[in-house]
């Protein structure tokens, strides 16, 4: 007699932290879980999760820059979300971070004495 377990899908992965974001990219970071892979999705808001862009985050990996992706548009709402996957199976997403991009050529340079002054209208 043989008896196989099926596996269970991966929990619910934590809802993914901000860490830092400039005109282009967004960077956000977890407490990864042993053993799984991640799938960082993210879209613009309020565009449909189905049309969103994703990126692949290897197994034992807390943290992820969506500028290895593509560049993201500045002075933008995006929303992002993971998903945890482990031995194939996905879980259910985590809730979403909602992160606005900076605006274009706003961000000072080190070299700069003073932060620029911008309005956004």
């Amino acid at each position: 007699l043989t008896v196989l377990m099926a596996s269970a899908p991966p929990s619910k992965p934590p809802k993914p932290e901000f860490d830092d974001c400039d005109e282009t990219s967004i960077k956000c970071v977890w407490e990864p879980t042993a053993g799984t892979a991640y799938r960082l999705e993210y879209k613009e808001f309020p565009d449909p999760w189905e049309e969103c862009m994703s990126l692949e985050v290897e197994e034992g990996k807390g943290s992820a820059e969506t500028t290895k992706v593509a560049d993201l548009n500045p002075t933008s709402t995006y929303t992002l979300r993971l998903i945890a996957i482990k031995d194939g199976l996905e879980s259910e997403p985590s809730d979403e971070l909602i992160v606005d991009t900076q605006a274009a050529n706003c961000t000072p340079t080190p070299d700069e004495m003073a932060p620029k002054k911008c309005v956004v209208s």
